[in-house]
């Protein structure tokens, strides 16, 4: 019997805090595997400013892996400088191959190696790890998943201790990956406060979570407030440095890249007129753009960006080192003045994904210095 459905009929969570709760998870069928992604030496990478490289060549990855079969729903995470995405089997050969591709894009593009990996979902559990999965939704047209149980940590482990599960097959000459809908078009979007901050939080425990939230909440305030992205900041660029970052995926010929930017410039100035005089649809585009954000989630770790008070960044970094000193929780973060944007628009006014990092280095930073640190 298939399992292609078992993401798409999951019951979607209403409360982020239920993620501290086990029963709101499910376990991923064994037939299915886990992909891995990430930028190999992300940290220079990004010392040499290509931070928002790092950021599309993740979701490249979850783009490639989406377009293969829209009508199968697939849980996936974002991780700034890389991606976790789970298939079932269908999807396994065209997978192999869109990676591969991605991969291709990466080195020739941007000059970086993309890191790949596929593990069957089975090799978690012989390994006596959970890979459960849940879904939050978040707005109309955007449903997050949220992963928890270790076994996507274990998939890190075993990429970097074993070449076993690095993809070995060639790719086909006459295969094309499918990245339509990866659009990178807005300028970095100014803090609504006085920083932005990329920040992931491990608990020794996973029914602390639904602590550490309510904590987060009393310090920085709610989602609506806490959110980096409003409606204000939100502008469409016309910087020809900043809409390269999204040409280069389809060409290197400096004939077309100017063409190519020509033509996004434009396609900019006509969004920004139909905005700006609320015609139609696009009178609420900016609007579902906020709302379609993943600033926060959860993958065996929390994951969040938010805008902050220099005084809400004090009592955060307080909160959290006292829990950290207590044993109760590892943690990493970065500061920033700004946030970037990488879309992924699969109809331009319904199913919109915006993914959310922190400007230069955002969690792959904040990621350098949760290494740093270890329970004590």
């Amino acid at each position: 019997m298939s399992t292609d459905n078992f993401y798409k009929n999951l019951q979607e969570l209403k409360d982020f805090q239920d993620i501290s709760k086990k029963s709101s998870f499910k376990d991923i069928p064994k037939d299915w595997y886990i992909i891995a992604s990430d930028v190999k030496n992300s940290t220079q990478a990004i010392k040499d400013g290509k931070y928002k490289e790092v950021n599309i060549l993740g979701a490249l990855t979850i783009i490639a892996i989406l377009n293969l079969k829209k009508e199968i729903e697939l849980p996936f995470i974002f991780g700034g400088d890389g991606a976790t995405i789970m298939i079932p089997p269908s999807l396994l050969d065209d997978a192999k191959q869109s990676l591969l591709a991605v991969q291709k894009i990466a080195q020739i593009s941007y000059n970086l190696e993309l890191r790949i990996g596929i593990i069957p979902v089975d090799e978690i559990y012989k390994h006596k790890k959970e890979i459960c999965v849940s879904k939050f939704k978040i707005s109309h047209n955007y449903s997050q998943a949220m992963i928890r149980g270790g076994g996507r940590e274990l998939c890190d482990a075993l990429l970097k201790d074993s070449d076993s599960y690095h993809i070995k097959d060639s790719i086909q000459d006459d295969f094309e990956v499918n990245i339509e809908g990866l659009e990178c078009r807005w300028e970095n979007i100014l803090s609504p406060k006085d920083e932005t901050i990329s920040i992931l939080i491990r608990a020794k425990e996973e029914s602390y979570y639904e602590d550490i939230l309510k904590n987060l909440e009393t310090i920085l305030g709610t989602k609506q407030h806490r959110n980096p992205v409003n409606q204000k900041n939100t502008i469409l660029s016309f910087d020809s440095n900043i809409l390269e970052k999204e040409i280069s995926i389809y060409t290197q010929n400096k004939v077309m890249k100017f063409l190519l930017t020509l033509k996004l410039k434009f396609i900019n100035f006509i969004g920004n007129v139909l905005m700006n005089f609320k015609i139609g649809d696009w009178a609420t585009y900016k609007k579902r753009v906020v709302s379609t954000t993943d600033t926060e989630k959860f993958d065996d770790m929390l994951r969040m960006v938010i805008s902050s008070s220099f005084e809400q960044t004090k009592k955060l970094e307080n909160y959290l080192e006292k829990e950290y000193q207590a044993k109760n929780l590892t943690y990493g973060l970065h500061k920033s003045d700004s946030s970037l944007i990488t879309c992924l628009i699969f109809e331009r006014h319904g199913k919109h994904i915006h993914f959310v990092d922190s400007s230069n280095g955002g969690y792959a930073m904040a990621a350098s210095n949760l290494k740093e640190k270890s329970l004590l």
